[in-house]
């Protein structure tokens, strides 16, 4: 494994695979150890347009500096995939399309420069206006519920304790410097992440520009974090989770990876899920995960597995084994793989539909790794929209 610093982003390159992670810290923070009032007003003090965490009455956005992003394309004449533009739920084992995220949010395209602001969401600025980071730098238990966060939110050194994060919308801005929620927590304390009827989508820019969470991966875990997913909706991004220690993923949807700033789209070879030198637990159960579908047609993004390595792919570090590991009654479609396991010890995958592809539904486990699974059991094929088939999808080998 070979760790590549470039122009401020970690790449992480081996065994084939590109993942880019993002930087450990924004680009521009207030020193650890300060409390998060301390640090808005350290903010304020440096002249940024973006000045603070917001108080209680909020931030105006468009008096705090925020531009607004130009749609990369346009799809107007498109109409809504599937059934009603849901697509197919399994018969109820995962969540129909624009059935999950934050509520009065609604359907959108890929392209919408913004998504809209629901009744009763308090808008919040980024807390620096360079980096477009909304700090919480010191957590304790701390919930944000109907908010619109016009930034990434970064998680610092000193958050500890339980952050909940309920019906809002996490929506970084072009230029961002990092992944949607960057988590940097470190290792002297707890902190359990509850992320619930949420909706995490970058903004989008134009061919050429870059804004680092529309190629990376939405959130990661950390040595002593426990995270819990649940019906959230993850789009425009290079996939939903770097994780793999401590993970719950249910009843949520990640569709619509991001690529159309890419004039090489193999650059942002990611994963869906990605476990990377995990060693469990990480379950996942009852969810959409297409990440290379265009949501409100229902058809595939052009050249969408060139950026994602597989929907579920698992690979070891350091000599990591992966244990506890699970994907149960979900819906898995449209990466270059499906499932691509390259590390795990007694896997679990029972009650799956696997969509389309473009190399197939599994890959085998090369190069020498060894995978081992207690169950694989009642996997089917299935169609872009989530309609199951008959046909058994069969353990790769």
């Amino acid at each position: 494994m070979i760790l590549i610093a470039a122009s401020g982003v970690l790449l992480l390159a081996g065994a084939g695979l590109w993942v880019v992670t993002g930087r450990t810290s924004p680009a521009k923070t207030c020193p650890e150890g300060q409390t998060a009032e301390q640090c808005a007003a350290l903010a304020g003090q440096s002249g940024d347009a973006d000045t603070a965490l917001s108080s209680a009455d909020g931030v105006d956005p468009g008096k705090a500096g925020l531009g607004s992003a130009k749609p990369s394309g346009s799809a107007s004449a498109a109409k809504p995939g599937g059934a009603a533009g849901g697509g197919s739920n399994g018969g109820g084992k995962y969540p129909a399309r624009y059935s999950v995220g934050a509520p009065g949010v609604g359907k959108y395209k890929q392209s919408d420069a913004k998504l809209p602001v629901p009744s009763g969401y308090q808008e919040l600025a980024a807390s620096d206006g360079q980096s477009k980071a909304y700090n919480l730098y010191t957590c304790g238990n701390l919930t944000l519920d109907h908010k619109y966060i016009h930034g990434f939110i970064y998680v610092g050194t000193d958050c500890h304790g339980t952050v909940n994060i309920t019906n809002s919308i996490i929506a970084p801005p072009p230029g961002s410097t990092n992944r949607a929620i960057l988590v940097n927590a470190n290792a002297s304390g707890k902190l359990t992440l509850n992320i619930t009827n949420t909706t995490i989508r970058p903004e989008p820019v134009g061919l050429g520009q870059k804004s680092v969470p529309l190629n990376d991966h939405a959130i990661n875990d950390c040595e002593t974090c426990t995270i819990h997913l649940n019906k959230v909706d993850v789009a425009n991004t290079g996939g939903m989770c770097l994780c793999g220690q401590n993970v719950k993923i249910e009843n949520s949807w990640l569709h619509d990876n991001y690529i159309a700033n890419l004039t090489d789209p193999s650059a942002a070879h990611t994963g869906g899920v990605f476990p990377y030198g995990g060693s469990g637990p990480l379950d996942i159960s009852h969810s959409r995960l297409e990440p290379g579908v265009d949501a409100y047609t229902g058809a595939e993004i052009p050249n969408y597995w060139q950026a994602i390595t597989a929907v579920l792919f698992t690979q070891s570090a350091g000599g990591s084994s992966l244990t506890n590991y699970s994907v149960t009654d979900s819906f898995i479609s449209l990466g270059a793989y499906g499932f691509y396991a390259q590390d795990g010890v007694g896997l679990r995958v029972r009650g799956n539909v696997f969509g389309p592809t473009h190399w197939g539904h599994t890959g085998g486990c090369g190069g020498g790794c060894k995978v081992t699974y207690a169950e694989w059991a009642d996997n089917v094929a299935g169609s872009i929209d989530g309609t199951p088939s008959a046909e058994a999808v069969q353990q790769p080998k």
